[in-house]
């Protein structure tokens, strides 16, 4: 676990008080706002003794939806350690961040302990759900379920198809567009450098596309899903979940995990996930220190 997560947090810990990336950050975004090591990643000593490594993002890169990421921290995962880290937010003043963004575990107990607390709220920016990859293949007992096939798709064309559905998506659900976004070619052919970008067949007939990539994060070992969306004709007969098992089944390893974040509005791929086998276990929380304002609803996804 230390060692997994020691690879996870190196690219993020190793740009703490990079003067040159700072730089970059603070150009592209065009903002004239503090200067290259103001927009570094830094670690930064909390009163109490404890640290935390962070840095200033913007959601989905909207400049007007700053907040602070907690990269990593000494602090306990409970509600008294979660609400220490609210003495960062002044640190980033210049920027005036929104709220922070932490990665918690257990997030359905410490929601409600924060506002108990009465010093912070919290809501959730994105489920981290995930099963055993063993436990993924064993088909339900639900004799209806269709039959589903994978086939190889190439990314082009893969990519194309994934754009379609989610612009009927947002014809008929104009709010997915804050909270999901398609993935690209660029995307997909790294997972289908992987052998895991497939084309979902249904009787014949393309229904989706399905993707995932080998992702050891949030100390996590496997592959995190990429891409899965289901076209409106074969929606709601059952196809996410059967479809999750067979791409479960196309991974190299049933001791890894196959995992993804899942944004709370989409509750349709929440129901899907946990239908299938997977189950939340952590969360990134927007976690808003009493006196700030806090993330909007319906912010879009990075």
């Amino acid at each position: 676990m230390r060692k997994n997560l020691a690879a996870w947090l190196e690219p993020q810990l190793g740009l703490v008080g990079d003067e040159q990336w700072g730089a970059t950050g603070r150009r592209l975004t065009g903002l004239d706002v503090g200067d290259p090591l103001d927009w570094a990643n830094r670690r930064i000593e909390l009163a109490d003794g404890n640290w935390a490594v962070t840095g200033i993002r913007f959601r989905g890169g909207d400049l007007s939806k700053p907040f602070v990421d907690i990269i990593a921290t000494s602090v306990t995962p409970d509600a008294a350690g979660i609400t220490a880290l609210a003495e960062i937010l002044p640190h980033y003043a210049a920027f005036a961040p929104l709220c922070l963004r932490v990665n918690a575990p257990e997030p359905r107990t410490l929601i409600p302990e924060l506002a108990a607390s009465g010093e912070a709220t919290a809501t959730v920016d994105m489920w981290i759900v995930a099963g055993q990859v063993a436990d993924l293949t064993v088909r339900t007992s639900n004799d209806d379920e269709p039959f589903v096939a994978l086939e190889t798709i190439e990314s082009d064309a893969a990519a194309q198809r994934v754009s379609a559905i989610y612009a009927e998506l947002a014809a008929s659900r104009p709010s997915i567009a804050d909270w999901a976004t398609p993935e690209d070619e660029e995307s997909l052919a790294e997972c289908a450098a992987e052998g895991l970008l497939f084309d979902v067949r249904v009787d014949g007939d393309s229904a989706g596309v399905v993707a995932a990539i080998r992702d050891d994060s949030f100390g996590l070992r496997g592959h995190c899903m990429q891409e899965i969306c289901i076209d409106a004709d074969h929606r709601g007969r059952g196809i996410g979940r059967a479809t999750l098992r067979e791409l479960a089944r196309r991974l190299p390893n049933t001791g890894d995990v196959l995992w993804g974040h899942i944004h709370p509005g989409n509750t349709a791929s929440l129901r899907n996930a946990l239908a299938a086998g997977r189950e939340i276990v952590t969360a990134q929380l927007w976690v808003t220190p009493d006196g700030y304002p806090g993330m909007p609803t319906g912010a879009g996804a990075a």
